[in-house]
């Protein structure tokens, strides 16, 4: 092992181990599909780049290792980064590997799904909910009100998505848990009283709820948001590059699922193992430099606000 990267994992030992000498990370994000339906309005997705899927031979290799080693101790699994995860031609394939392999886990990971639910019909609620896969599905629903999410969500459809929910709904009866996530403007309060009722009535079926202000994701673009309303934390570590891995379609492994465009690349599955990746050099950095309270020294992490505990 390289001196200099073997006295960084020691001195950053805090930043990778739990107290039980397993690994930090707890939650994997996997990227089945780069491209999205939408051009939202607080989205950084370079929307120019290629379109890539990802194979089942790069979804099963990751599994078969968090599987394998007992140092990875893996707690919650998001079926998504920046692209929609429905576009995948491939879903129910992808979702009965996931329903077998998630089962030899010992950790026994919860798998969860976000969508647009633009075009969520009947077919893919059916092949979600009888995957035994899904865990819990969430809907990405701006805004509060038609004007407002149309406005939000560029290229979407109000009346089609609530539809679409609602007869998901129907169908799921409970079988797996649902929530929401809600980017509320930041002249409405954080609370569904002010929503129209379409809105709250689906709000209220959910299992979960999750509002939150406008964020400036991983800073590639200027979004003209107004970040007073998000927490500063100032010289603590961001909680997604301790605990956060997103695995791409073609592979490529990156720090965080707030990096839409892959700008924090640390390796690739299918030339290392996820554990040579995990402890990789230049993941290293980046955790000495938060630690440190040089945050805004690192390209991908400077004009983010930052995910803490």
């Amino acid at each position: 092992m390289d001196i200099k990267k073997a006295y960084l994992e020691k001195v950053l030992s805090k930043y990778l181990f739990d107290k039980d000498g397993k690994y930090k990370v707890k939650w994997i994000n996997f990227e089945f599909n780069s491209s999205c339906n939408l051009r939202c309005k607080w989205c950084t997705l370079d929307h120019t780049k290629k379109r890539e899927i990802i194979s089942e031979e790069t979804l099963t290799k990751s599994f078969d290792e968090f599987i394998a080693n007992g140092k990875f101790s893996i707690k919650r699994i998001d079926l998504h980064n920046a692209g929609e995860t429905l576009l995948h031609p491939n879903l129910k394939r992808l979702l009965d590997i996931i329903a077998v392999k998630k089962q030899e886990i010992k950790s026994k990971p919860t798998v969860h799904l976000l969508t647009n639910a633009l075009i969520l019909n009947e077919q893919k609620s059916r092949e979600i909910i009888e995957s035994g896969a899904i865990d819990e599905i969430r809907f990405s629903i701006d805004g509060g009100t038609k004007e407002a999410y149309e406005s939000i969500r560029r290229g979407s459809n109000w009346g089609k998505v609530r539809d679409n929910i609602k007869k998901f709904l129907e169908l799921n009866n409970g079988k797996i848990k649902t929530g929401v996530i809600c980017i509320v403007p930041n002249e409405r309060d954080i609370s569904i009283e002010w929503m129209e009722d379409d809105f709250k009535e689906i709000f209220l079926t959910m299992d979960n709820i999750d509002l939150r202000r406008p964020h400036n994701w991983d800073g590639s673009i200027e979004l003209d948001i107004d970040e007073t309303a998000n927490e500063q934390a100032n010289g603590r570590t961001c909680k997604f590059l301790m605990k956060n891995m997103v695995i791409l379609p073609n592979g490529d492994v990156t720090v965080c699922c707030a990096d839409l465009n892959g700008r924090g690349i640390i390796g690739n599955v299918n030339d290392s193992s996820l554990e040579e990746i995990f402890l990789s050099f230049q993941r290293l950095q980046m955790l000495k430099l938060f630690s440190k309270g040089k945050k805004d020294d690192i390209n991908l992490c400077k004009a983010c606000a930052g995910f803490y505990e």
